[in-house]
């Protein structure tokens, strides 16, 4: 598995998996941004040409904010989320960022405790954040060791 920096080419098959993995699914144009965006670290991770997940994460200020992670639903429980969060945590490091934050449905168990494991605590709830169904949002923060 290599994980690297997405391109252009790379899009298609970033928005078909954002599809197979979320109900409100970020448009082409929106990863597109992210892919310009001089605040975004845009991963994948990929066996040849093929996608097995990706994730967004953006610098604002001291903070990182994980925005977007998803992995191939047959390729989950191979420790890809895990090596996509480890890189996206030692970029932010190299920007300067103090600590990561994200948000996550509440019901996604399997998400949140990678995130504990991952040394992410819960900062607090959003209510009512997602649609498709409402739900609320675990709002989570890492602390970035020094440098």
């Amino acid at each position: 598995m290599e994980i690297r920096r997405a391109r252009g080419a790379d899009i298609d098959a970033v928005v078909e998996l954002e599809k197979a993995s979320f109900a409100v699914p970020w448009s082409k144009s929106g990863f597109l941004f992210e892919l310009r965006s001089e605040y975004a670290d845009f991963l994948i991770a990929c066996e040849g040409e093929r996608l097995l997940g990706f994730a967004i994460s953006h610098l604002a200020g001291d903070d990182s904010e994980l925005f977007n992670i998803a992995v191939a639903e047959s390729e989950r429980g191979r420790g890809i989320a895990s090596a996509l969060i480890d890189e996206c945590v030692r970029l932010a490091k190299k920007r300067g960022a103090s600590r990561m934050l994200l948000e996550v449905r509440a019901s996604n168990k399997p998400a949140r405790s990678l995130y504990l494991k991952k040394g992410f605590q819960v900062l607090g709830v959003r209510r009512s954040y997602y649609e498709l169904p409402t739900e609320d949002a675990v709002m989570m923060e890492r602390e970035l060791e020094e440098k």
